[in-house]
């Protein structure tokens, strides 16, 4: 409870302000034991290790995204920014890719439009091919990776917003597009976000792009077609 009123306090300013739509909240906690802890001291560190690989994971120290979102009036929207992470500074030539984005839940979200977190499912397999196809530098040079923070040349399904509870453990894959989902519920959404790295992902950052599950032991074990 500490961290939620901190984190009501600490936003309260922002709120003032209309044009704010940050995501992360409360930086000043987001490297502290009680952020941290709760991925590497409870089971989703394990979990997480199961599918990406006992102790080839960077170790989480820092870049906890502390993630709230508002209740607002606005009716339902019917575009929920889909995207993918690690593209903000492709015009600068960098690509900012990982492996996996692992979500916690702070708090209860039994229904839709409560701030879920929204995936759209198959666009990680659907980027894969268009990676192959095009090569991973068209991140760097197709416009609307920087400006749409994802290709309008992949189709999107139908998405699909995850409930769940506290303490609920979401993990999905780098180029999963996913969405945060808007808030029509009486109460603020908690939850925190950790970008996982396997430690060989950088040394070629292109690779994985186009094997799926190159940094998944865990998932290549349960598919033997790979």
């Amino acid at each position: 409870m500490r961290f939620e009123h901190h984190c009501v306090q600490d936003v309260s300013f922002l709120l003032r302000s209309p044009d704010h739509r940050g995501a992360n909240y409360c930086k000043e906690l987001s490297n502290s034991s009680v952020i941290t802890n709760l991925l590497i001291k409870t089971p989703a560190w394990e979990l997480a290790e199961s599918v990406i690989g006992a102790g080839r994971i960077h170790p989480v120290h820092s870049g906890v995204q502390i993630a709230l979102r508002f209740p607002t009036m606005e009716d339902q929207p019917a575009n929920f920014a889909p995207h993918l992470d690690g593209v903000l500074k492709v015009k600068e030539g960098i690509v900012q890719n990982f492996t996996a984005l692992v979500g916690i839940l702070l708090n209860d979200l039994p229904d839709t439009y409560m701030g879920n977190f929204t995936v759209y499912p198959g666009t990680h397999r659907q980027y894969e091919q268009y990676f192959r196809e095009h090569g991973p530098e068209v991140m760097l040079t197709e416009e609307a990776f920087a400006t749409k923070h994802h290709s309008p040349n992949v189709p999107l399904p139908e998405r699909v917003q995850i409930t769940g509870q506290a303490g609920d453990m979401i993990i999905v894959h780098y180029q999963l597009i996913h969405a945060a989902g808007p808030n029509l519920s009486d109460q603020i959404r908690y939850a925190c976000f950790f970008r996982l790295d396997h430690v060989d992902r950088s040394k070629d950052w292109k690779a994985p792009l186009t094997d799926l599950w190159m940094h998944w032991p865990g998932i290549r074990e349960m598919l033997p077609e790979l």
